[in-house]
């Protein structure tokens, strides 16, 4: 009886998880594709392409997101093995033909100014993640008041130490912390006191430095690319929660890296408290300020 028992027992199927692979269009594996369920991230590839997603989400809508990939939306999809995801395509106007020769065109960037302060050893681009209950915004002007289109952002991050002890001041290396993920949007400028007004977008777009890279990218497809506003722009960042982290499994927020720059430097850092809401007075950040620091994040525009 006991036998039979266990038999039936062990014969019942347990599945709390289902297994989805993530590839290209020509069946190669994606990997740090960010799954967002319900427009909430839940879940990252491995190297192999893999996720594994939890019962409670099987009825969902899956969202997913990477640079090299256009974002795909999957509704229905608990029948399949592999979701697939279209290649970015690098626009072809960014080279010309002349003479049977490539050139490549220049792309306009906009980033903080460094200057000599950068070689000292406090401005030497390593920094600690962002205080989890802020959010930081760059006004970035628009000096030649050009009507270019925003194409992308980069987001410099970096490894950090933390101090463990202050008695020893013992610290502990936070590795792989610059691949963790960010949230970065697009703010309006208030007219009147110069500060973040309006979200560009609802949704705020999850990034994350690739292997090998030193920055995270915002790639805008074409239907998100819009024009660089006359009275300038901001752009945020913040910290995922710390359950997001958790969820993707990362365990720490990523440094972003911060830059010597000169008086007369035009991007200007605020910051606001998360727990105060939507509402939360913008402030600058005159601690960045004073110190001719700033972090070294900068908007790429289309030619």
């Amino acid at each position: 009886m006991k036998k039979l028992l266990l038999l039936f027992l062990f014969s019942i199927p347990i599945v709390a998880q289902k297994k989805l692979t993530i590839a290209s269009e020509s069946k190669q594996p994606i990997e740090d594709a960010i799954l967002l369920i319900e427009n909430l991230p839940r879940y990252i590839s491995d190297s192999l392409g893999h996720v594994y997603i939890q019962k409670e989400d099987w009825n969902k809508t899956i969202s997913i997101r990477h640079l090299n990939f256009n974002k795909k939306t999957f509704e229905n999809w608990i029948e399949k093995d592999t979701l697939f995801l279209e290649e970015t395509i690098n626009e072809l106007n960014n080279i010309e033909l002349i003479g049977n020769k490539k050139h490549e065109k220049l792309t306009h960037t906009l980033f903080p100014k460094s200057n000599l302060r950068n070689i000292l050893p406090e401005n030497f681009g390593k920094s600690s993640p962002i205080g989890r209950n802020v959010e930081i915004a760059l006004y970035f002007p628009n000096e030649k008041k050009a009507a270019e289109i925003i194409k992308r952002v980069k987001v410099y991050t970096n490894d950090y130490k933390v101090i463990e002890s202050f008695e020893t001041k013992k610290s502990n290396r936070r590795k792989n912390a610059k691949y963790s993920p960010i949230e970065v949007n697009f703010y309006t400028v208030d007219a009147v006191y110069g500060v973040p007004k309006e979200k560009i977008f609802q949704e705020s777009f999850i990034i994350s430095c690739q292997k090998n890279n030193d920055y995270a990218v915002l790639e805008l497809s074409e239907a998100e690319q819009f024009e660089f506003p006359s009275n300038g722009i901001f752009v945020t960042i913040k910290n995922l929660s710390t359950e997001d982290y958790d969820t993707l499994g990362f365990n720490n927020p990523p440094g972003i890296t911060t830059i010597g720059v000169s008086k007369n430097n035009p991007i200007i850092p605020y910051f606001r408290y998360l727990h105060q809401g939507e509402t939360a007075i913008w402030n600058l950040y005159n601690y960045l300020i004073e110190r001719q620091n700033a972090f070294k994040i900068g908007i790429e525009f289309k030619n």
